[in-house]
């Protein structure tokens, strides 16, 4: 298991989501809310909220009612989808 130690600055995340094919939504956040959603829904069949003030996030496939996986899971280290999001969000 990868350990880090903090997260990534935000202006980061964002560019480097849009580099590897993630569409940003800042919505909400723009809005005054601590929420950014990425979502790829060609490729990864992945939506991610992502929560900006404690850089905690939950991972859900458009065609569930509930998260699959959020930052504590531990049953998906080896798989490349997860690894890319601690990577993304995570120093």
């Amino acid at each position: 298991m990868k350990t880090f130690t903090g997260k990534r600055n935000l202006d980061e995340i964002i560019a480097k989501a849009k580099e590897t094919g993630w569409v940003v939504d800042t919505k909400e956040f723009d809005k005054g809310g601590d929420w950014i959603w990425f979502r790829d829904v060609t490729e990864r069949l992945l939506q991610v909220m992502y929560n900006t003030f404690n850089g905690q996030f939950k991972v859900w496939n458009p065609s569930l009612d509930k998260p699959i996986a959020t930052h504590l899971s531990t049953e998906f280290d080896d798989v490349k989808w997860y690894t890319e999001l601690l990577d993304l969000f995570y120093i």
